[in-house]
């Protein structure tokens, strides 16, 4: 049983859907902040129909040539943009983008004078109160993250050790564009780490403690898109086909945690990626199997989820996700981060994230966070 909302349109289509959306999003819009990607994106042909699509808008784009962004970065953007006057977001590509689309959603037209005033903000989620969020756009370019379906953001706070969370009902996008020949440029290790992140947003939405049945629905079909094609996208990777096989594990997976949020794997990895530079999905991967373990007994209809997985037990899991780090170039194990005892004491010390651990169905203690550091060490 169970309530399931989520107020995204969502067109699993072409790009070129966006020329519609903007001319049917409000007949007083005429300026559009675009968010991208740095690197070559301008070049793209990806790049050349947007600015067909927005030609009749006044359009300040910013490209995002960082990954994971960091509260400085997000002050940095917010200054940046003070003096334009945007009335709707467009943000494409991964989920750093998504992420900072719908933060400065959130701040918009609020005064914010230093970084400290904006973690105080984001601390105290004082933008809820903001009249003046203004809706934005999703189009992502990798399928992992989900951004384009929730309405949270992870910034990071590196000076202080934590994640922080841009969290409210209003900042669900407007509208999610879902075009996979976008994908078709992923590089390998890129493909394989967001997909792994959409696995784990997909079984730890099954487990979590607000799983209802239409999210383990998502769950389930997640999963099994992901498991069937990740392999066959690596391989081929310019396969539209494939691609579009993981889009939509990763929509579905973002349709499931948008209502249950995620658990255990997902706040451990948050310190193993500030303490050891682990890319986010793999971080959220290594401790998929273990934490499943460890929750069995509360699983509802756990049969169904290993089906999806194609697994027996948990054993099985945890050598199918190490192969699948072992074929995208990934290392499994601490030890290959250089991890040592000390870190692994404060990585368990720093893996309670609220929100996230306390969604987990088992209650974990620290000294079982550190067994489960260990037992991938």
């Amino acid at each position: 049983m169970g309530n399931y909302y989520n107020p995204v349109k969502i067109k699993t289509d072409s790009l070129e859907q966006l020329e519609n959306v903007l001319n049917n999003l409000n007949s007083q819009l005429s300026k559009v902040l675009l968010l991208t990607r740095g690197g070559d994106f301008s070049e793209s042909q990806a790049a050349h129909t947007l600015n067909r699509c927005m030609e009749r808008f006044e359009v300040k784009q910013l490209e995002v040539d960082i990954s994971n962004p960091d509260i400085e970065d997000l002050f940095d953007y917010y200054k940046q943009l003070k003096s334009y006057d945007y009335q709707c977001i467009v943000g494409i590509g991964g989920g750093s983008v998504l992420d900072l689309s719908k933060s400065l959603s959130a701040l918009k037209n609020m005064q914010i004078d230093s970084v400290s005033a904006l973690r105080s903000v984001i601390e105290q989620k004082l933008y809820i109160e903001n009249q003046d969020i203004v809706p934005w756009i999703g189009i992502p370019t990798t399928s992992g993250t989900g951004s384009e379906v929730t309405c949270w953001a992870t910034i990071w706070d590196r000076s202080n050790g934590v994640k922080l969370s841009v969290d409210c009902k209003k900042l669900y996008a407007h509208t999610a564009i879902i075009d996979p020949t976008l994908m078709t440029s992923l590089p390998e290790s890129l493909t394989a780490s967001t997909a792994l992140d959409a696995l784990c947003h997909a079984a730890e939405s099954y487990w979590s403690k607000h799983s209802n049945e239409i999210s383990r629905i998502y769950s389930l079909e997640a999963i099994r898109r992901i498991i069937n094609h990740f392999e066959k996208v690596l391989d081929h990777p310019n396969e539209v086909t494939y691609r579009n096989e993981i889009a939509l594990g990763s929509l579905y997976a973002g349709m499931a945690f948008s209502n249950t949020r995620t658990t255990a794997c997902h706040s451990i990895s948050y310190p193993l990626t500030l303490e050891l530079g682990v890319v986010h999905g793999i971080a959220a991967s290594m401790t998929l199997a273990k934490v499943m373990e460890i929750n069995a007994a509360s699983i509802i209809e756990k049969e169904r989820l290993t089906k999806a997985f194609g697994v027996t037990n948990c054993e099985e899991l945890q050598k199918q996700i190490e192969y699948f780090h072992q074929r995208s170039g990934f290392a499994s194990r601490l030890r290959d981060y250089d991890a040592n005892e000390e870190t692994i004491e404060k990585i368990a010390e720093n893996a309670f994230t609220k929100g996230r651990m306390d969604n987990n169905p088992v209650t974990l203690t620290k000294k079982d966070v550190k067994e489960i550091l260990m037992s991938i060490y």
